[in-house]
């Protein structure tokens, strides 16, 4: 029996080393990481800061290769969910022909819990924020205009921002572009009837789905879950990106370990923050806000549009085939749409083709 427990005792202390030895090597790693993350390039720029915008401080991060590329800042989706966890990496990905700006949004990511939000801002608020990191990046990086792109939330935001103040930006790019949320959601609607056609119960719960309502109720909102199951194609970030998400967010250089854990789901303070101040799980509290800015009848542009999309996004607020009918009848002195494979985050997922993209756009803007 002793020698037993001998045994059994060497065989725990050997694994509690070898657990401990697996952990010190990778925040030994996760250091090196960082550091070889944090450098500058030569001749370019790698700056975080918080600025004061609009009342409150906001985080960015600039890097870029070389500091005379012209300026890309990007706007993140939402409204609220900040991704510079993981979004630093893919960002790089444009390095070479901008110098990019990660934004995370009032009281999002980074802002919190320092700069905590109470309430949903509003979309003139947003709009403000917009506006003054805009000058604000024109000033400190001495460029005249800039180029915008955003995602999903973040490129109505950018679209009504190239509509309001065209003489501010070079360009605007909008990823798996938001047009308006009730024709989004008609157009999801007779969709989902063609895709349920041989599915009494499906097809039954798409008859049901109500076009005009913006805050759905507990009905409305349970039959977008079940259609959304059923055939919206959703893009799994760690599965899906040609990027390594998970180096991407242990190596991520304007992260502290906390804020590393938090995004690996291991804890849920930063999360719920979110959650809670965009209106809980089903967060839909946000969407009249959102419905504020529709680009639906604003298709007149002053400078340079493209959109970028998923040939598979299909959703209740995007729809692939309502920004193909936004783009053509957008009025633009330059337009263009590619297409990625892919659901609604396949256009940040697939780097490659993004940075191709990006490029070609970059080009023409030369």
């Amino acid at each position: 029996m002793k020698k037993t427990m001998k045994i059994t005792g060497k065989i725990l202390l050997g694994i509690l080393i070898t657990l401990v030895a697996a952990i010190i090597i990778l925040l030994v790693a996760r250091l090196i990481g960082k550091a070889i993350n944090g450098k500058t390039p030569d001749g370019g720029i790698n700056e975080t800061m918080y600025v004061d915008i609009n009342g409150t401080k906001e985080w960015i991060n600039i890097y870029g290769q070389d500091k005379d590329n012209p300026v890309l800042l990007y706007i993140h989706g939402g409204p609220g969910t900040a991704t510079s966890w993981l979004d630093w990496s893919i960002l790089r990905t444009l390095s070479e022909d901008y110098t990019v700006v990660d934004w995370d949004q009032r009281g999002f990511g980074h802002n919190y819990p320092d700069y905590a939000e109470s309430e949903l801002p509003s979309a003139e608020m947003f709009l403000q924020d917009g506006l003054e990191m805009t000058d604000y990046l024109r000033e400190h990086l001495g460029k005249e205009k800039i180029t915008l792109i955003g995602h999903s939330w973040g490129s109505v935001y950018a679209s009504n921002l190239a509509l309001e103040y065209p003489e501010k930006y070079d360009a605007c790019i909008a990823m798996s572009l938001m047009v308006d949320m009730p024709e989004s959601k008609a157009m999801f609607r007779e969709w989902a009837l063609e895709q349920s056609e041989n599915d009494p119960e499906l097809h039954a719960l798409a008859e049901k789905l109500d076009p005009s309502m913006i805050v759905t109720d507990e009905e409305q909102e349970d039959i977008l879950n079940r259609l959304d199951e059923a055939y919206n194609f959703t893009d799994d970030y760690f599965k899906d990106s040609d990027q390594n998400l998970y180096a991407a967010l242990w190596f991520n250089p304007n992260c502290t370990l906390t804020q590393q854990l938090t995004a690996m789901g291991m804890s849920q303070k930063y999360t719920d923050y979110q959650l809670k101040l965009i209106g809980g799980e089903r967060c839909t509290i946000a969407f009249p806000m959102v419905q504020s800015l529709s680009i639906k009848d604003r298709t007149k542009y002053d400078v340079p549009y493209y959109v970028i999309v998923g040939t598979k996004d299909h959703g209740s607020v995007n729809m692939v085939e309502e920004a193909e009918a936004y783009f053509e009848k957008v009025d633009a002195p330059d337009k263009e749409l590619f297409y990625i494979e892919g659901g609604h985050v396949a256009p940040l997922l697939k780097t490659k083709e993004l940075s191709e993209y990006v490029h070609t756009i970059a080009e023409k803007q030369k």
